[in-house]
């Protein structure tokens, strides 16, 4: 998947993949996703998948929801998190600095 966005190219098919979000339903529910974490070779971090008309990439239709597919930049914060909980702990030791407790 291609997106560019602010002037920018977000590509699946370039970028490394970091994890894969688990998604909680099952895949004939309306809100199931498919979406992966990634980062391009600059940096920058992003999430991209589709999923039905109750996931998060869900697309108006005017009298409703249909499923989509898309490409959301995210800031570091927003990925440590997405990558503490998926349990990602060698990609959090690499892109981060992690203190023991």
């Amino acid at each position: 998947m291609l997106r560019i966005i602010d002037g920018k190219t977000y590509n699946t098919a370039t970028a490394r993949e970091l994890c894969e979000l688990d998604s909680v339903a099952y895949r004939n529910d309306f809100a199931y996703h498919r979406t992966s974490l990634y980062q391009t070779k600059k940096g920058a971090l992003f999430l991209a998948g589709h999923g039905g008309p109750l996931s998060m990439w869900a697309k108006s239709t005017g009298n409703g929801t249909t499923g989509g597919e898309g490409v959301l930049v995210i800031e570091p914060d927003e990925a440590r998190s997405i990558l503490e909980t998926e349990n990602q702990i060698e990609v959090l030791q690499e892109l981060f600095h992690i203190e023991e407790a």
